[in-house]
């Protein structure tokens, strides 16, 4: 049975959908694509593969859903509470790049130009590095190939305003095809953000978001190749955020 997302706008702004899958003809109308990313045979694509099967170097996109949540509120200071889940195929061979991530980031965002390859559709290359309120993300990353600003291994990284991550885990990688589950919570009352990967590493920072992020933001997924290349493709999706 397919089930229809569902958006709920309470009093105090709280959000919640659910896709199950990406099959559905309303999935192009409650997602924004930017770059070459796409809705195809029930995932989102967030890179460009050919109709032959190669993938495309040098490919971003980003997948958002169309309408902005609330993270905060400016009259009364309360923070959203939020909590995610959703899972995604990685496909590559013994050469992989670069990775995909779920970030949080200003609702007038757009994905910046250049910003292929290790810079994950979220960064500017010019600004990627100075941890500036220009940048105005948030991001959970899932980086397969090491770039320079890198840990030396495949790891999961929270990336605040900056492609260096402030905190991370190794995740270990085998050439083929990887299939993860995700859940990402923030915690208002503690503001604690953190990362599960099923089966896999677990990651969390002392953040307050309001302090870096706009009252209100987009969310969703970004993916890029770049002289190395590989499958990034979303299959489900589940959000919600309360103020209570």
């Amino acid at each position: 049975m397919l089930l229809v997302p569902l958006l709920l706008l309470h009093r105090d702004f709280d959000t919640s959908f659910i896709f199950p899958n990406f099959s559905a003809a309303y999935v192009n109308s409650l997602l924004f694509f930017e770059g070459d990313a796409s809705s195809s045979k029930g995932v989102i694509q967030l890179t460009k593969v050919r109709d032959d099967g190669r993938v495309v170097p040098n490919s971003v996109g980003r997948a958002t859903y169309a309408l902005p949540v609330r993270l905060w509120d400016a009259q009364t200071g309360k923070v959203a509470s939020f909590s995610t889940s959703f899972s995604f195929n990685i496909s590559f061979g013994r050469s992989n790049g670069d990775g995909i991530s779920f970030f949080l980031g200003a609702t007038e965002s757009t994905m910046p130009l250049n910003s292929f390859g290790g810079y994950l559709g979220l960064f500017d290359p010019k600004f990627a590095f100075t941890n500036t309120d220009r940048n105005q993300i948030v991001a959970v990353e899932f980086d397969m190939h090491q770039n320079h600003w890198d840990p030396p291994f495949t790891h999961i990284g929270i990336d605040v305003n900056s492609i260096t991550s402030v905190a991370s885990a190794q995740w270990e990688m085998h050439p083929g095809l990887i299939t993860a589950f995700v859940t990402v919570t923030y915690q208002a009352a503690s503001q604690s953000l953190s990362v599960v990967v099923k089966n896999g590493p677990t990651i969390s920072l002392m953040i307050d978001l309001k302090t870096v992020l706009p009252e209100w933001v987009r969310v969703g997924f970004s993916g890029a190749t770049g002289r190395l290349t590989e499958v990034h493709q979303i299959q489900s999706w589940t959000f919600g955020s309360s103020f209570d």
